[in-house]
């Protein structure tokens, strides 16, 4: 990973982190004032039910909540987005093999009268001249 990234992901979960703390202690604040209400929609939530809560129920919503954004969400991406542009790309490459096959298979006379050509009318010469006469060092003398 990238530094970028892993300092996002820090600040992401520092921020998720604080989340948490943060609702935990307003939970606690709300159950230690008799007093206060929270009304949602003119009715009055019960915030000393919210203490009787069973810690198993809790668990267990985390644990589903933490399977859902663990496993379902990244598979559905997967599943959704990952597959079909997998599916396209080897549609693709196989349509550009199958043309390039095609494309050779026509043009193979052509490609063969071509090498021919350019095998006879090479020039041979020029390569031999350059190997006779190879390029002369200087000699120099460091004082």
């Amino acid at each position: 990973m990238k530094t970028t990234f892993k300092w996002l992901l820090v600040l992401s979960l520092g921020i998720a982190l604080l989340g948490l703390l943060a609702g935990g202690v307003l939970w606690q604040e709300f159950i230690a004032q008799p007093d206060v209400s929270i009304s949602i929609n003119g009715e009055d939530l019960d915030i000393s039910g919210l203490q009787a809560l069973p810690w198993f129920t809790g668990v267990f919503g985390i644990l589903a909540g933490g399977v859902v954004v663990c496993l379902v969400i990244p598979l559905v991406l997967l599943f959704s987005v990952g597959f079909p542009l997998l599916l396209t790309v080897l549609i693709l490459g196989f349509v550009a093999l199958l043309m390039l096959s095609l494309g050779a298979m026509f043009f193979s006379p052509l490609i063969i009268l071509g090498l021919l050509l350019w095998l006879m009318l090479r020039n041979k010469h020029q390569k031999t001249r350059s190997r006779a006469n190879p390029p002369q060092q200087q000699a120099s003398i460091a004082r």
